[in-house]
């Protein structure tokens, strides 16, 4: 006879045979006995095993980007070009020759709405970056400007450029949205590759700017002791762009005469060399003077020289055609200085 129930006891045949294990001849006086369906009390009712099932991914969907206000890598830049054209300008030279001041000059002039007609300040994804810069320039002790204006540029990857970006709007005439992507690289950059051309590889994002606005000290350049020094330099330097980086030779480049308060705005015969050296080397070249600070301001304006490098740059692109007048539309892909 077939007992009806089971036994906890796993040694026990008693649901099929009868017979307890324990010689019990009444069942029910049995501790491990449970007649008919009853469940083990001592433990749960075993789950079917579960069913691991693989979701599928979320779709993914277009989602704003928000920046932290630092400086742009090249993917970022990317981001931006990618939406819009936007020019990119390297600020090159070498160690103290004014391109930090150059940027902060810029951005001053950008927020406190001083930029000549028609220009107006449309934003920036690096704000931040430029406050760092600025932020000594905002106190000065006995209203005197310090002996050194900005911090030294170090790079938080030093083998990749770091780039700053700048909208402006034009409020008249084409209205244009004008995106800009400005370089600020250490001089110890400009230093490597005047001395090995091994370096070439870091300038190659180059090839894409819009223009090069090369600054040089106006007061090394006044020296007897040091300009011939200096000019050779930027000799070699402009070379090495020109052959080792392959910088396309209808790159406007700007030699932007730094510090030019200090020699009553004077321009220096060795930057007229330095710009008809860039000319015979095959690239569009003008100089002018500049202030980015001036320690004159009764005589010359803080700033003088520095929008309209950027202008300059601007103007011939827009003559050049390389950029239509009314700028690419939003959405179209403009990663190199034509539309895609």
């Amino acid at each position: 006879m077939v007992a009806p129930g089971t036994c906890e006891n796993p040694d026990c045949t008693v649901a099929t045979t009868g017979k307890c294990l324990l010689s019990h001849g009444n069942l029910a006086e049995c501790p491990h006995f449970r007649a008919g369906d009853s469940e083990r009390p001592t433990e749960a009712a075993e789950a079917p095993p579960a069913v691991s099932v693989e979701m599928p991914p979320p779709p993914k969907t277009a989602g704003r980007t928000f920046h932290l206000g630092t400086e742009l890598g090249v993917e970022d830049a990317l981001e931006v070009m990618s939406a819009r054209y936007a020019h990119v300008i390297g600020v090159l030279g070498s160690t103290d020759a004014g391109k930090t001041c150059f940027l902060s000059s810029l951005y001053l002039m950008v927020s406190g709405g001083s930029l000549p007609a028609p220009y107006q300040f449309a934003g920036s994804l690096t704000l931040q970056a430029f406050e760092d810069r600025a932020r000594g320039l905002r106190q000065w002790k006995g209203g005197q400007l310090p002996s050194q204006l900005a911090d030294h540029t170090v790079l938080t990857d030093p083998r990749q450029p770091s780039l700053l970006h700048l909208g402006l709007r034009e409020v008249a005439g084409e209205r244009r949205r004008i995106d800009l992507l400005l370089t600020d690289l250490p001089g110890e950059w400009t230093d490597n590759l005047v001395l090995r051309a091994s370096h070439a590889p870091s300038f190659r994002f180059l090839q894409r700017a819009d223009g090069i606005l090369l600054l040089v000290d106006g007061i090394t350049l006044m020296s007897d002791a040091q300009r011939h020094a200096e000019l050779q330099r930027m000799r070699y330097f402009c070379e090495r762009l020109a052959h080792d980086v392959n910088i396309s030779r209808d790159t406007p480049f700007v030699i932007v005469v730094s510090k030019s308060d200090e020699i009553e705005m004077q321009m220096p015969p060795a930057a007229t060399e330095l710009c008809d050296f860039v000319a015979g080397l095959g690239f569009p070249a003008t100089k002018l003077s500049a202030a980015s600070f001036s320690r004159k301001p009764e005589s010359f304006k803080s700033g003088t020289g520095v929008f309209t490098a950027i202008e300059t740059v601007l103007a011939y692109r827009a003559q050049d055609g390389a950029v239509p007048p009314s700028g690419a539309p939003s959405g179209e892909r403009a990663f190199s200085r034509f539309r895609g």
